[in-house]
């Protein structure tokens, strides 16, 4: 059985942590996160060992893997930084997929995604490394998912559409087929978005506007 260190240990930590735990063919060494306060404490009997220093010491360990547990409200760069310092130890992206996700054979989930509870990934998809597919999500056929996005949970996108690197698309929002949405954009919480989104550009509504450039 392999072993990975969780990254970050916040509410989407636990979220990991319980599909990991439920899957039951990687085993979770540890927790790391900046916040001092957190250090010796537990989630669900996995210790919060300290902070991303550990890094190079765990891989020394046997632990071969990590999962980038740093959540996103709209800014992915966090969790982007983190996922390319794991890389520069040496550790591998681990990809998760929880049991009740379903994911066509079809379709390609690059390094280190992560497709969580009752998520939907149809045929043709394809979906950037380190990126969120979060819970209930839908990405139809042939969509294209950038690098270090967040699709959040109930969030809807028909077919076809491409989201670019480091873009959020927010809770309950529905994307019309065939649409782009740029690079760094932000789609607010169920906004419905009927037309292309410029990069860096945060929308929101019915259907969606542009609110301010992020």
């Amino acid at each position: 059985m392999s072993r990975c260190v969780v990254l970050g240990a916040g509410g989407h930590a636990r979220v990991l942590i319980d599909v990991i735990q439920a899957a039951g063919n990687i085993e979770v060494a540890c927790v790391l996160d900046r916040d001092e306060t957190l250090w010796g404490k537990e989630i669900y009997g996995i210790p919060i060992a300290g902070g991303d220093d550990r890094l190079f010491s765990l891989k020394a360990d046997g632990v071969s893997g990590f999962v980038v547990a740093v959540g996103s409200t709209g800014d992915n760069g966090p969790r982007a930084r983190v996922f390319r310092a794991a890389l520069e130890f040496g550790l591998t992206p681990v990809t998760v997929v929880a049991a009740t996700a379903f994911v066509s054979r079809r379709a390609v989930l690059e390094r280190g995604c992560q497709v969580l509870s009752r998520a939907v990934v149809n045929p043709g998809a394809v979906v950037g490394e380190n990126s969120i597919i979060n819970t209930g999500a839908i990405i139809e056929h042939d969509c294209v998912i950038g690098r270090h996005v967040h699709i959040a949970p109930g969030a809807v996108l028909s077919g076809m559409v491409r989201v670019g690197d480091m873009a959020h698309v927010g809770t309950g929002a529905s994307v019309r087929q065939a649409v782009e949405i740029g690079a760094g954009a932000v789609v607010g919480v169920g906004a419905a978005v009927v037309n292309d989104v410029a990069p860096g550009h945060m929308v929101a509504g019915v259907p969606a506007k542009t609110m301010k450039i992020v």
